[in-house]
């Protein structure tokens, strides 16, 4: 409870140790942007101007605040100074000073708990951080760690009394600033865009919605890249596993988009397939789970026509175009302008993606995940690599002579019985999870590796 007579700022103040949870920290300030705005958080000393009192400064942003986030790893308690002394110990400690002085004013203090950590015993702390060890905690995990922000989203819109960031002043609207890009788009929901107003690739803070129960979509940029893999990749990839398959793979060649485009944050989840269903479309089919739960997990499944008649019945009710994603597109969202076999590097561990993860290490989950797992890509789209293959629009072609260099889907020639597939899934391992691989199923195919993600024309 707040203490009586004060007013609650809307403010949150991020409390963290560089050395134990910088990372984290980060991730978070960049969410809680999207939806507050970063007027309206508080996270880096670096802030404080330089010759003032830090002790000072950092008490004055405190009482600026309606809540603060403790950022707590699973080395936040034990940290010492080069002298060998529990930084916690030390008065003059920021992270000391800034819990500390939230819990005098009474201010809300939320622990966030990072990679197992538990909130800290009172005989553990200093006797002005020991209220801290009776407040309740969140749990932040990789896996789930867009889940687990939207409920802290959630807990702090009521605790701040707000529902979204401020908006701009007449002086700073996006839709005043052409130089910067963005496009005007027209939906029911939009998330961290003035107005409607996106900018493309900044997926990971503005997205829209244009069907209450419908997926949630960013916006690529126009561009150009280099589609496939190279001819010495090809060779190289043949003779370490002997089989002709990856000439499918080339040759490469230049694919331009002349204009951006929408495509699914998500691959389409039970939710948004069931709602399909209730509403009289997708033909009524209704697929099993597998016992793995419906609700945010991928739809699995469903066959390549299964996937169009969503898509078609979601163009109906928006009166938008929506449609599967080509080949191209797919794998130029995929690529999100990096070059390596993953959108983060050429390697790949199963805290990245899920598949069948090898080595020690490696962990095989042997089901999917819910699709906001994972971190998402440069663009704002999640698994992109991993969880489920992706229906793509193309009819089947063995290689890419011939293939259209505008990113629309192949389906002139080649066998249109079979589609072509994306992504790799949970069930397959690294080589098939790269951005330059290709699969091919029947159309007609239903299966546990199988899903698919929407694209949307947008209109000029």
């Amino acid at each position: 409870m707040l203490a009586e007579g004060r007013t609650m700022a809307a403010k949150v103040f991020i409390s963290y140790r560089r050395d134990d949870s910088a990372d984290a920290a980060g991730r978070i300030q960049d969410r809680l942007a999207g939806e507050f705005g970063r007027d309206l958080l508080f996270m880096d000393v670096d802030a404080i101007p330089l010759g003032m009192n830090f002790v000072k400064v950092l008490h004055e942003e405190v009482a600026k605040c309606g809540v603060l986030l403790a950022v707590i790893g699973p080395n936040w308690l034990d940290l010492r100074d080069e002298d060998g002394n529990r930084r916690l110990d030390n008065p003059n400690d920021f992270v000391r000073i800034e819990i500390a002085a939230a819990l005098q004013r009474d201010i809300p203090v939320i622990p966030i708990l990072l990679k197992g950590a538990r909130v800290p015993k009172a005989v553990h702390l200093p006797k002005d951080l020991e209220e801290l060890a009776l407040r309740n905690g969140l749990d932040v995990r990789h896996a789930s760690f867009q889940t687990d922000l939207n409920r802290l989203i959630r807990e702090l819109k009521g605790q701040l009394g707000q529902a979204s960031a401020p908006p701009a002043s007449p002086d700073s609207r996006q839709d005043k600033l052409p130089a910067e890009g963005r496009i005007k788009v027209e939906a029911s929901l939009c998330h961290g865009a003035p107005d409607g107003w996106f900018k493309p690739g900044a997926g990971k803070v503005e997205w829209f919605k244009d069907h209450e129960l419908g997926p949630e979509l960013v916006i690529v940029p126009a561009g150009e890249f280099t589609m496939g893999s190279s001819a010495s990749e090809i060779v190289a990839l043949k003779k370490e596993y002997l089989i002709d398959w990856y000439d499918c793979e080339g040759p490469q060649r230049i694919v331009r988009f002349n204009s951006p485009f929408a495509v699914g944050r998500f691959a389409v989840t039970f939710d948004e397939w069931d709602a399909c269903v209730a509403d009289g479309g997708c033909k009524g089919y209704r697929p099993g789970d597998e016992g793995w739960g419906r609700g945010k997990r991928p739809v699995i499944m469903v066959s390549f026509e299964d996937a169009t008649a969503y898509v078609a019945w979601l163009s109906q009710k928006t009166g938008k175009t929506y449609r599967l994603l080509s080949e191209a597109e797919r794998e130029y969202v995929t690529r999100a302008a990096t070059t390596t076999a993953f959108w983060w590097g050429d390697t790949i561990s199963t805290s990245q993606a899920n598949y069948f993860g090898g080595g020690p290490k490696g962990e095989y989950r042997e089901q999917t995940l819910p699709v906001d797992s994972f971190e998402p890509n440069p663009w704002g789209l999640y698994n992109v690599h991993g969880n489920v293959w992706e229906w793509c629009e193309d009819a089947w072609h063995d290689n890419y002579k011939g293939a259209p260099t505008d990113g629309s889907a192949w389906l002139q020639g080649g066998d249109a019985s079979r589609r072509a597939v994306r992504g790799g899934s949970w069930d397959f391992g690294p080589l098939n999870l790269r951005a330059a691989d290709r699969g091919r199923l029947t159309s007609d195919l239903r299966d546990l590796n199988l899903g698919f993600r929407v694209g949307r024309t947008l209109t000029p």
